[in-house]
């Protein structure tokens, strides 16, 4: 098994209570403790000693102590478990069970009924192996045929997509009988508390062990991923799950979210989190400064090659919002082309799609073209759009500053679009005093045009830095926010 870092050690009160589960000494999970209790870990626990803390105290010795600090362990039994298993019951069902995972070299069977002696009989039949290693089990139940007339599609025969009816986990045990009685636990759920939702089996690289996530159940999806007390990102979707994993070669942590790239030559000139190069700033007295979470790539015209000086100020915006979303791992494909966006808003946007030549063209695009392409690449996500009659609210409307310094102040914050006297802008972040309204703005300016991006140019021309609304914004324009609701966002 893989060591991951974690980040257990510097949990804080606000995830209480917890369950600490250790075995043989060392500790091997944590997890909320809620009614849950831990049914998507690997192993089964009435094996493990588990320890609960509720209280802050509890919390502070836990951290001192080193329980908190979770490590890998290598399992002596590794059994990778597939169900088929029909949603009716059934009065028959059968184990099938094989050694290192070798397609029928050592096969064994076992028929056993529904009801809990049978289960105690499987349990009992596959505690009396003695296994060392990895092994395959499948769990199945035996379709009752009768005479009666069929109902639905019977008896048509076709190829299933590759994530289709997935239902397998990962069981991992010092014994046979570990695993039988994980197994045993399972049965009972499905056979008499009527828990039949599939499960794949999925590895973040935030954990040290794989999880079994019933990935079909949105709610119970969310439910898993909360206890795991994992950061809200898209990890259990189904495209995600282990594939074509083996018993015997072992398991691989899931990879990290690497950039989505199309490999062309200038995206190496790419510059990450460019504000960061920004070195003397007098700030605002008494205010406060907030500045985007996370990272981003600024794009600017010219960047990729395509010529857009002149017209093409957010699209640029925009694709620097959308490489927030894929630092975050909250988007998965690349970042759109100008005449990908346009292709978007072409089948999209009620506006576009009679406009003839839309497609090619160097028509400008606002907030609300935005807010339609960052929905098409991340469902679900909500956009406040809000007008301003003049860019003086800037500095003017203490509405305006509250909303902006709310947004920025989140744990998640991206960057935000302003489009309006026809130009179009990227808010990196906000220098505040809500008291008395004075504001500085920190901007990325789309406007920079070159096929590489240099930063001292960039900084020292000032198209990336803090700017005062009253000497940049135009008093006598209307302007447009875009601003992602990305703290009300769950990708689970």
């Amino acid at each position: 098994m893989a060591t991951v870092a974690n980040e257990f050690a510097t949990l804080d009160e606000g995830v209480l209570p917890i369950l600490v589960v250790r075995k043989n000494g060392k500790t091997i999970a944590v997890v909320r403790d809620n009614s849950l209790q831990g049914t998507f870990l690997p192993f089964y626990l009435p094996t493990c000693e588990t320890l609960h803390v509720s209280r802050t105290e509890e919390l502070q010795e836990a951290r001192e102590s080193g329980v908190l600090n979770v490590a890998a362990v290598e399992w002596p039994v590794v059994a990778k478990l597939r169900m088929a298993l029909g949603i009716l019951k059934e009065e028959r069902y059968w184990l099938l069970f094989s050694r290192g995972g070798v397609s029928n070299e050592g096969l064994t069977s076992h028929m056993f009924k529904g009801d809990e002696e049978g289960v105690h009989d499987a349990v009992s039949w596959l505690s009396g192996f003695q296994l060392s290693g990895p092994c395959d089990i499948l769990l199945a139940s035996e379709p009752s045929v009768t005479n009666g007339p069929a109902n639905g599609d019977v008896g048509r025969l076709r190829l299933k997509k590759e994530d289709e009816d997935v239902n397998e986990r990962v069981v991992f045990g010092e014994s046979a009988t570990d695993v039988a009685r994980y197994i045993g636990d399972l049965l009972r759920a499905h056979l008499f508390q009527n828990v039949t939702a599939p499960t794949a089996v999925f590895w973040p690289p935030q954990l040290v062990h794989p999880v079994n996530i019933h990935y079909g159940m949105a709610n119970q999806r969310v439910l898993e991923h909360d206890a795991l007390l994992l950061p809200i990102l898209s990890l259990f979707r189904v495209e995600k799950r282990l594939k074509n994993w083996d018993a015997v070669k072992g398991l691989q942590v899931s990879a990290g979210c690497d950039m989505p790239r199309t490999g062309q030559a200038w995206e190496k000139h790419l510059v990450r989190n460019i504000h960061k190069s920004l070195k003397e700033y007098i700030p605002v007295s008494g205010g406060e400064v907030y500045i985007t979470s996370g990272s981003y790539d600024y794009y600017h015209y010219l960047i990729d090659g395509f010529k857009d000086s002149g017209w093409g100020c957010a699209y640029r915006s925009l694709q620097t919002i959308l490489s927030w979303f894929q630092y975050e791992g909250l988007m998965q494909g690349v970042i759109p082309s100008i005449h990908t966006i346009q292709e978007i808003l072409s089948v999209k946007d009620t506006d576009k799609m009679n406009r003839k030549g839309f497609v090619g063209s160097k028509d400008w695009i606002g907030s609300f073209e935005i807010m339609i392409v960052l929905q098409h690449y991340i469902p679900g996500l909500d956009c406040t759009i809000r007008r301003m009659e003049s860019g003086a609210e800037l500095e003017t409307n203490p509405e305006i500053q509250a909303l902006l310094a709310e947004h920025f102040r989140g744990k998640r914050s991206c960057p935000v679009m302003i489009g309006g006297s026809s130009y179009a802008h990227t808010i990196l972040g906000v220098d505040m005093n809500l008291a008395t309204t004075e504001a500085r703005y920190l901007i990325a300016d789309p406007h920079y045009a070159s096929n590489e991006t240099s930063t001292k140019t960039v900084v020292s021309k000032g198209y990336v830095g803090w700017k005062e609304a009253r000497n940049f914004f135009e008093a006598n324009s209307w302007y447009n926010l875009c601003i992602p609701q990305v703290a009300t966002f769950d990708p689970r």
